[in-house]
């Protein structure tokens, strides 16, 4: 394991729980930090490390403890605190709602490799998170730890008195299903398209009992600020907005140039600067989240296909090949050998 696999930055923020919670599980922390270029004692929640270490940690520890649920236990002890100034914010937001949107709007700033994102969904809404980093190993567990993170946070912002009415995961039905139906009182589905939490605009009405109108106002100028001097570039702009966009099919170059405020020719222009094409970002994007629900689901190729906005599957098998030079169910099926073959 070495943290130069993959520079994409991600904020500890919950990891840095994940030693106590080794050694509370009768884990050795030291084996899951071995050859990391880490030492326990230096996870802490303000650092930045590569998401191809933060990834691999949470794989490390769920196989020293031999709890598959690891992750959700790890997720399940955040509070906002544990998203930094981002979370100071939530807990100041008026309603839930507002809460989770500020979660959006300023997330980027702990991850360039997830997108948090809070859509419609039919009658409700969808409270959820997508990965479109790369150069890491695929793994269901960032998924696992994401929602049980995001029960917690309107646990504590409601202070228990608001429950998801689903909830949707990136990954196979496991063999003790019952960890993830403690994370709620409500449904939990498998083999999903996208790893959300299901509310309700009644839901997402529910007045904060620790809002603070003043203190919220202060906070978002300097958030703000601290934005407008972000390093990551329009090229990091657009890959963040593209993984929400394709789960909505609004992932044309206009409807992803409005969503960040510009004309598509402006953006465009941006783009270029950069080196960078939209269509390319976006094909980028597509691949990523295509091998992820190869991997990680049993969903149908034709399905995956239709969750990356492909008119058709021949058109989804088509730009799969040309990015993998082999076919989405070829792929599927090495990838399987690879994860069951002795290490």
């Amino acid at each position: 394991m070495t943290s130069a696999l993959g520079h994409i930055p991600q904020r500890v923020g919950p990891l840095a729980g994940l030693p106590a919670l080794v050694s509370d599980l009768g884990g050795k922390v030291d084996e899951v930090f071995a050859g990391s270029g880490l030492a326990p004692q230096e996870l802490v929640a303000d650092r930045y490390i590569s998401m191809a270490l933060f990834v691999a940690l949470l794989e490390r520890a769920a196989a020293a403890t031999r709890r598959p649920d690891f992750a959700l236990q790890l997720g399940l002890r955040q509070s906002p605190s544990s998203l930094g100034p981002v979370g100071r914010l939530m807990t100041l937001a008026p309603t839930l709602g507002e809460a989770l949107s500020d979660f959006v709007s300023f997330q980027i700033s702990n991850s360039r490799g997830a997108a948090v994102y809070l859509h419609r969904m039919g009658d409700d809404f969808a409270f959820g998170i997508g990965i479109y980093g790369h150069a890491f190993q695929l793994s269901s567990l960032p998924y696992d730890l994401s929602i049980a993170v995001g029960c917690s946070l309107i646990r504590h912002l409601t202070r228990g008195q608001i429950a998801p009415l689903e909830i949707m995961l990136i990954r196979r039905g496991p063999k003790d299903p019952a960890p993830y139906h403690r994370l709620a009182p409500c449904p939990v589905r498998f083999d999903q398209a996208q790893c959300c939490i299901m509310l309700s605009r009644q839901q997402l009405a529910y007045r904060l009992p620790s809002a603070d109108p003043a203190q919220r106002g202060l906070l978002l100028g300097q958030l703000n600020e601290a934005l407008s001097r972000a390093p990551w570039g329009m090229s990091g702009r657009v890959r963040h907005a593209l993984r929400p966009a394709l789960l909505q099919g609004r992932d044309s170059l206009g409807e992803v140039a409005r969503a960040l405020g510009f004309h598509p020719r402006s953006l465009e222009r941006h783009l270029k600067d950069e080196g960078a094409s939209f269509y390319v970002l976006k094909d980028e994007v597509r691949f990523v989240l295509a091998k992820e629900l190869l991997a990680l689901t049993r969903l149908p190729v034709g399905e995956i296909g239709a969750s990356l906005s492909y008119g058709s599957h021949s058109s989804f098998v088509h730009a799969f090949q040309r990015w993998a030079a082999t076919t989405p169910t070829k792929w599927r099926q090495d990838f399987a050998s690879r994860s069951s073959a002795p290490a």
